[in-house]
């Protein structure tokens, strides 16, 4: 694999963890829950564009961020809007049952093998960078990525949601006071992670073509670390973090020797024990993190 095919490859998938790990960081901003279940919502958008997709791919995607953006609004009405009062740990351990629980609704609903579709092939191609071939999914990956974060950096700093967002994010008590809705907030947040963990399940089952019930666990692990060790406090931290894990990821796995590539993540995870040594509260974050009231 030549330098800048593995560099393309490596941004890419640095942008698809960022998204993740900004899904993750939008809902730990408001309500200091890092939400494991995140993964479920991927899944179930993987689900959807598997199962619809030969109606269009119009059709499937809309489809697929409707499921995933529902079971998010569903997840915060039904279970975390009743645990407000919960401590970030007891949140987190509700956020680990309703993942595996919905891991086994989905056996039961899809089967626990996989079910696979050709999920826009077209962008499976190569296509030809500076003498280079490059698959086209790694360039769409980074333009998605770029066209969601500016629209969502857009929302968040010139709309009264998000600079509602943003205020409950650096002090959620504080903006209460000042007359920020609690519910409304916090649905959205939930239902634009939902949307981000769609983006996130297209580009993973077009990688993939094929989904099971724990389609989502592997990239929320990941970056969910990614999260943290930028600084899940912070949006723009959490997003940077997701990013070098992701982009760590990848360069591993291209240029590993083929005997070790398989312990790429271990090779991750004792990086991310090291800085978390070094810096607790994350790479990006100063001072604590600010607690939930």
């Amino acid at each position: 694999m030549s330098n800048l095919q593995a560099l393309i490859d490596a941004i890419s998938t640095g942008a698809l963890y960022g998204l993740a790990a900004l899904g993750i960081g939008l809902v730990f901003g408001v309500m200091r829950l890092a939400n494991f279940a995140h993964g479920e919502l991927i899944t179930i958008a993987a689900y959807t564009l598997v199962l619809t997709w030969h109606l269009g791919a119009v059709v499937s995607i809309v489809l697929a961020i409707a499921a995933s953006v529902l079971l998010a609004l569903l997840l915060e009405f039904a279970v975390f809007r009743r645990m407000r009062r919960a401590n970030s740990a007891t949140l987190l351990i509700a956020s680990f049952g309703l993942s595996f629980l919905l891991q086994r609704v989905y056996e039961i609903a899809f089967g626990n093998t996989v079910r696979s579709a050709a999920v826009a092939p077209a962008l499976a191609r190569s296509v030809e960078v500076a003498g280079m071939r490059v698959q086209m999914l790694s360039l769409v990956t980074i333009l998605a990525a770029a066209v969601l974060l500016v629209g969502l950096h857009q929302f968040l700093n010139r709309s009264s949601l998000g600079l509602q967002v943003q205020a409950a994010s650096t002090d959620f008590a504080t903006a209460r006071l000042l007359g920020v809705r609690a519910n409304k907030v916090i649905a959205l947040t939930f239902g634009i992670s939902g949307a981000l963990a769609a983006v996130v399940a297209f580009v993973l089952t077009v990688q993939t073509g094929a989904v099971g019930p724990t389609f989502g666990v592997n990239i929320t692990v990941l970056a969910l670390i990614g999260a943290v060790i930028g600084g899940i406090d912070k949006l723009g931290s959490a997003l940077v973090g997701g990013f070098l894990v992701g982009f760590a990821t990848s360069l591993l796995t291209s240029y590993l020797p083929s005997e070790t590539v398989n312990f790429r993540n271990a090779f991750v995870f004792a990086a991310v024990m090291v800085i978390l040594i070094l810096k607790p509260s994350g790479l990006l974050v100063r001072g604590p993190v600010l607690e939930r009231a």
